[in-house]
């Protein structure tokens, strides 16, 4: 059973649409944040399950999202991350469900996931932006993700596998939205991408 809309805040509701993610939930006690990995049910980014708080015992929604250590490469290479898990906060819960997507919205990494569905799909094809130049060429000379090409003048071509792997970065992160908007740092305005194929 899907939450009623009328549940949630428009915040919270604008935010999810944004990163094209759903809500799911199972029982009355649990809200799922999903995203669409090609199969039925979707994956779960995040969680939030209505307990008791550990101190004062009134009910409150105890968040889990999904982590992946900042070391574990595999996370960049179009397949599962070999390390990920699913993490609680540890703050007690929250008597709000927005502030539980809030914080998936703001820790969970789910890109591994997208891009490993446009790998099996055999998806192709490329993205380019025009940013600041010192942007451009940091992006590029990046590690990981590979599949950024700097074209000089301020100019990138991102990899479709490269953009998934960013469409499913956290808030707090260089993120993709799905307005095909690279938000590379929250102090600057969003970058439009334009897919070339």
């Amino acid at each position: 059973m899907d939450v009623p809309k009328d549940q949630l805040d428009i915040g919270s509701l604008n935010r999810l649409k944004l990163r094209d993610l759903f809500v799911q939930q199972p029982d009355r006690r649990t809200v799922r944040v999903v995203a669409d990995d090609g199969s039925r049910d979707g994956f779960p980014v995040g969680w939030a399950e209505l307990a008791p708080h550990p101190f004062h015992g009134r009910p409150a929604w105890q968040t889990v999202y999904r982590s992946v250590p900042g070391d574990d490469d595999s996370y960049w290479r179009g397949g599962l991350a070999r390390r990920a898990a699913y993490k609680p906060m540890e703050h007690g819960g929250n008597e709000e469900i927005r502030l539980s997507i809030d914080e998936i919205l703001t820790l969970a990494r789910w890109g591994d996931v997208l891009a490993a569905r446009e790998v099996r799909v055999g998806r192709t094809g490329s993205y380019t932006a025009t940013m600041d130049p010192a942007q451009a060429e940091w992006l590029a000379g990046l590690g990981e993700p590979k599949g950024i090409t700097h074209l000089g003048g301020g100019r990138v071509r991102l990899t479709a596998v490269v953009v998934a792997l960013f469409r499913g970065s956290p808030d707090s992160q260089p993120h993709v939205d799905a307005k095909d908007r690279f938000h590379l740092d929250p102090m600057d305005p969003p970058i439009q991408l334009t897919r070339e194929r």
